[in-house]
């Protein structure tokens, strides 16, 4: 076999680290039993209370607890009157969800090229897109925060998707507090785990209303069109206990951050980290190659470190558009690395060996 070529032998893969882990344990286990053994598992004050963990949080006067982020972006969306005749600005180097929140809602997807050697659109370039769209959904992009002061200067109205950023400062101000709406995702894979789950908050308090009236379409004295998009309380024990270990999580996924920066420096990759004075929540570790990640990808699975690219497609491409040429460079360069509050100092240091081995078959330049 080729020293530089990808290795595709599965014998020699042992142990596998999996590219995201949930961590739960004893106090999510304890949480899931107490619903199942209350014999009430739809929404019920579980989901109240954590509406209310939520919103104390974010420092606004409520939340509306969905059934997954995506309904939450959906309902924050038509919450702000962005459907039909509406343009909203969003990146195209990002999870597809957003892309389907916004047509579901019959609003107008404008997409965003990221900036030169970046992995979010910059709002000062916002002009070159044409027209000022209504809105803009902010991603906070893996776990870092962006500057949404900035953004609030070129667009009326901002949605913060903080799916993967919960627990990020930006300046010591947490995500999700400058938009006009915040949505979380406890999706199986996020920061916190409730196998499925979203919520919206809102300082607007009509917002939140409007919000609270679209989930639930039983019960109206007034015809309106209106969704199931309600989260049980089965969900929302497993998300408050989970929330409960956030700090513990941040801390943890710090640690791992540290580990890896100067290992993968000094092998040739280019860690991105959060702007000088913001704190990252780590939800992916991403690094610049200086080549198209194909083969590396293909190594690292096969050695059993399950490595991705941080989006399957980008939206540019899933929607036929003219191709953005820095989100296409970031697609092709960019590798999302494991790490996750269960993920070992042994998982981690076999992460960084199989990297290694990687530069040594010229995998990485």
């Amino acid at each position: 076999m080729r020293k530089d070529s990808p290795v595709s032998d599965s014998s020699l893969i042992s142990d596998i680290v999996p590219h995201s882990r949930p961590t739960l344990g004893d106090i999510e286990e304890a949480a899931v039993l107490r619903i199942l053994r209350s014999g009430h598992p739809g929404a019920g004050p579980d989901v109240i209370a954590l509406e209310d963990e939520i919103a104390a949080y974010l420092s606004h006067p409520g939340a509306i607890a969905t059934g997954s982020g995506s309904q939450a972006l959906l309902a924050a969306l038509m919450s702000l009157d962005l459907r039909a005749g509406k343009r909203v600005a969003i990146p195209a180097f990002t999870c597809s969800a957003v892309l389907h929140a916004v047509e579901w809602a019959g609003a107008e997807p404008v997409l965003l090229d990221v900036a030169e050697g970046a992995i979010a659109p910059d709002p000062a370039a916002m002009d070159s897109a044409g027209t000022l769209p209504d809105a803009a959904i902010i991603v906070h992009p893996w776990g870092l925060p962006l500057d949404t002061t900035a953004w609030k200067e070129v667009v009326p109205i901002m949605i913060e998707d903080c799916a993967q950023s919960i627990g990020a400062r930006r300046e010591s101000t947490p995500v999700g507090t400058t938009g006009d709406v915040a949505v979380l995702s406890f999706y199986a894979t996020k920061m916190l785990c409730a196998g499925e789950g979203g919520v919206l908050s809102a300082a607007d308090e009509a917002i939140i209303e409007r919000a609270g009236d679209l989930r639930d379409y039983d019960g109206k004295a007034e015809w309106a069109p209106r969704f199931n998009f309600k989260m049980s309380d089965l969900q929302a024990a497993l998300a408050i206990a989970q929330w409960s270990r956030l700090p513990e999580f941040l801390e943890r996924r710090a640690l791992l951050a540290d580990r890896y920066h100067e290992p993968f420096r000094s092998i040739g990759l280019t860690p991105i980290l959060p702007d000088p004075g913001s704190l990252g929540s780590w939800y992916r570790y991403l690094c610049w190659t200086q080549t198209d990640t194909a083969d590396l990808l293909q190594y690292c699975v096969s050695q059993g470190v399950h490595c991705r690219r941080p989006v399957p497609v980008t939206l540019d491409r899933l929607m036929g558009s003219d191709p953005l040429p820095n989100t296409r460079e970031a697609w092709h360069r960019v590798i999302s690395i494991p790490i996750y509050p269960s993920l070992t100092e042994d998982e981690q240091d076999r992460v960084i060996e199989v990297l290694g081995e990687a530069r040594e078959r010229g995998l990485i330049s």
